[in-house]
């Protein structure tokens, strides 16, 4: 069985994926969309698959980025369905020596793939972490972020 990995509109129709990583206008807008919620959400595991969920703030990981590129007209699935494992096969693969801000960054956490953030540049990336919720994190090496990132970029 082969799965489309593309992007679906709401009227059902195959989107061209966007160029978001690349450093155009979209890779920027999601960043800045997503920079909207630093200081005001909190990590909840599962949370953002609903829109009381979103309402009140709270967000896993996934539901932030899924949250964000929407943000900027980027539909990467269904409101109640991404996870990692859905994320990580949309888009196109990135060499991480190649990343740009926008890029769609994946770490190794509780599970291979279990954490994924927005790059934006500088070696560090916007997510929804456990401690913090939206904010920006280091991926430098000897950082915990910087130690789990497996290398797994996409770009949507």
């Amino acid at each position: 069985m082969k799965y489309y990995t593309g992007t679906i509109a709401a009227d059902g129709k195959p989107t061209t994926p966007s160029s978001g990583g690349s450093g155009s206008k979209s890779g920027v807008k999601v960043i800045e969309a997503g920079e909207t919620l630093i200081g005001k959400t909190r990590y909840v595991f599962g949370g953002g698959r609903s829109q009381s969920d979103i309402n009140a703030g709270r967000f896993d990981c996934s539901s932030f980025v899924r949250w964000a590129f929407e943000q900027v007209g980027v539909n990467v699935g269904p409101l109640s369905g991404v996870t990692t494992d859905t994320l990580k096969i949309q888009g196109q693969a990135i060499n991480p020596k190649d990343m740009k801000p926008g890029d769609v960054v994946f770490f190794d956490t509780y599970k291979k793939d279990g954490h994924v953030g927005i790059y934006v540049g500088d070696n560090k990336f916007l997510g929804c972490q456990g401690k913090t919720g939206v904010a920006i994190a280091s991926m430098e090496k000897g950082t915990y972020f910087g130690d789990r990132f497996n290398g797994r970029v996409k770009r949507f």
